[in-house]
């Protein structure tokens, strides 16, 4: 246990009904040994820890066990990850992102052969103002719980529980795990403050109500499911899909004719092999059409949304490597990409927050071979910088770092065929590769 101690403050403050009551009322952390019931409640939290190219560290967090091989986390815990650990003390379960709740926050993860205790989630009423809760925490082997009391109670504009502030600060690496009351029942995850750390140390910790994560996995479904722009006439979602099966690759560059009869269609697989040009390592990609809602198609269960033409809509969860997780809003190419044309992009990278500022150009047309065979494609490079963190010697910060990437596009498959990207700083490297591999239509 970790026991602390820190002075005591006594202050009220209430905000108007209106926009929902938030009444603070700071209190002492202290140790949790008279309280037996709760010697269950370590046995359910696990740090969860993500990785960016070549296993480089990119965040650290918690996790709650809420059944066999499943662990709820706070999303922003996941973001930008190329994957995900779940640990306790020398013993590390690879997960894998099951459901996510992306408007609450709340993300389901599957961890394989994880048979820890579940925490048992508290049902019916909302914690009362003043009582008192427990908010764990883990680092190493050493799982401490801090005593507090609920110093706010949140409302959304429906008038339900929207948050709970709890009377301790937040603690680094402590979003995502849980906030339990005295026995030992989960009430609440533990969500991250925004802001620089100097700023965090003025909040309280907030949580959001653990009577949310049964519904995660039926929000996910209908969010994607109501994923959709303004109603279209139907004739217009059928032109679109008539126009894109009409689009023929060329048989000129020895395209086979009919590669794309019908694209996009339920079932369809795009198949990429992403390669780590520094060490060899390879692995497939692959892009399912799961859904077509009106314009947009939906991949990979909501993993990636494109428009009927190929650009991107939406990346949710990056599987493509540099192709995925530093794309500009709206993909790698442009709308009506012709050689000659020039642009620039400044943007944030989804999930990073990265900042992020390429000029690109559309170079010129040739044929390109890839492992499933030559494509007329348009040659598009992209130059600039990008703000990136950098682990190295116990230190983490952000550096400018030279960023390059040159993007094969087959106008006749509305697809990047092949795709490069690399970025040299002084702790980190990535040099990646993206083909395409195959195209299957079921």
């Amino acid at each position: 246990m970790l026991f602390r101690f820190p002075a005591i403050s006594m202050r009220l403050r209430c905000l108007p009904a209106a926009i929902g009551l938030l009444c603070i009322v700071a209190t002492p952390a202290i140790a949790v040994g008279a309280e037996p019931s709760l010697s269950t409640v370590s046995q359910s939290i696990f740090a969860v820890r993500t990785y960016g190219p070549q296993e480089a560290p990119l965040g650290a967090g918690l996790g709650v066990v809420i059944a066999p091989g499943q662990v709820v986390t706070a999303c922003q815990v996941l973001a930008g990850a190329r994957s995900i650990a779940v640990r306790r003390e020398n013993v590390s379960y690879g997960a894998s992102l099951e459901a996510p709740d992306v408007e609450r926050g709340l993300c389901l993860l599957k961890v394989p052969n994880l048979g820890a205790p579940a925490a048992q989630i508290a049902s019916g009423a909302a914690p009362g103002f003043g009582q008192k809760v427990f908010a764990a925490s883990v680092a190493g082997t050493t799982v401490s719980l801090r005593q507090a009391t609920v110093a706010g109670l949140q409302a959304a504009a429906n008038g339900k529980l929207d948050r709970i502030e709890a009377s301790v600060a937040p603690e680094d690496g402590a979003t995502g795990g849980g906030l339990f009351d005295e026995a030992g029942r989960l009430v609440g995850i533990l969500v991250g403050a925004p802001g620089p750390a100097t700023a965090r140390a003025q909040l309280r910790q907030a949580a959001v109500p653990a009577s949310w994560v049964p519904e995660i996995r039926a929000r996910g479904a209908a969010a994607l499911a109501g994923y959709r722009p303004a109603a279209q006439p139907p004739a217009l979602a059928t032109a679109l899909t008539s126009a894109s099966a009409a689009a023929q690759p060329s048989a000129a560059v020895g395209v086979p004719v009919g590669a794309h009869a019908g694209s996009p269609r339920v079932g369809e697989e795009w198949r990429y092999q992403l390669t780590d040009n520094l060490t060899g390592t390879r692995q497939d990609v692959r892009y399912r059409v799961d859904r077509i809602e009106n314009d947009r198609v939906i991949f990979n269960q909501g993993g990636r949304i494109e428009l009927m033409d190929g650009r991107v809509d939406r990346i949710a969860t990056p599987a493509g490597g540099e192709f995925d997780s530093a794309a500009p809003p709206g993909g790698w190419v442009p709308a009506n990409v012709k050689v000659g044309n020039r642009w620039r992009v400044s943007y944030r990278q989804a999930g990073t927050g990265f900042e992020t500022q390429l000029d690109g150009v559309a170079t010129g047309e040739s044929t390109v071979r890839v492992a499933a065979g030559a494509y007329r494609a348009i040659r598009i490079t992209y130059d600039g910088h990008v703000q990136r963190p950098f682990y190295g010697f116990g230190t983490i910060g952000t550096g400018s770092v030279s960023y390059k990437a040159v993007v094969w596009y087959a106008p006749e498959l509305s697809r990047v065929v092949l795709f490069t990207a690399e970025f040299t700083s002084r702790y980190e490297r990535t040099n990646e590769r993206l083909e395409l591999a195959a195209h299957r239509l079921d």
